[in-house]
């Protein structure tokens, strides 16, 4: 029961930043996704400047999509870093609810 508490709290964490989502740059995106600024710029404008292209292209836009969703992956294309981060938080912030509410039935169950 004390671990879904947690999370709940841990979600409602996730989401509270949102607030500030209008002023989400390529760098808060680096450090939500784990992704290098470098290699975000490089997938979501040109590849030629960036001599790795070749070799990280593939793994690094694996690593966005995963980590923003379809959505979020499409935003970051279009420019809008706002939105992509915007998406990332609302995802985390979903898989820890989810994450709580399994705990919570899991912790329902073992008690009754």
């Amino acid at each position: 029961m004390l671990f879904a508490r947690i999370a709940v709290v841990a979600a409602a964490l996730a989401a509270a930043p949102s607030a500030f989502a209008n002023d989400a740059t390529i760098a808060d995106l680096s450090r939500e996704t784990g992704v290098s600024e470098r290699h975000i710029r490089m997938v979501a404008g040109a590849r030629t400047p960036y001599p790795e292209y070749r070799i990280v292209f593939d793994r690094v836009e694996r690593e966005l999509k995963s980590a923003l969703g379809a959505d979020g992956y499409k935003y970051l294309l279009k420019g809008e870093v706002a939105a992509a981060v915007e998406v990332r938080r609302a995802r985390v912030a979903e898989q820890a609810a989810l994450a709580a509410r399994t705990e919570a039935a899991k912790a329902r169950q073992r008690e009754g």
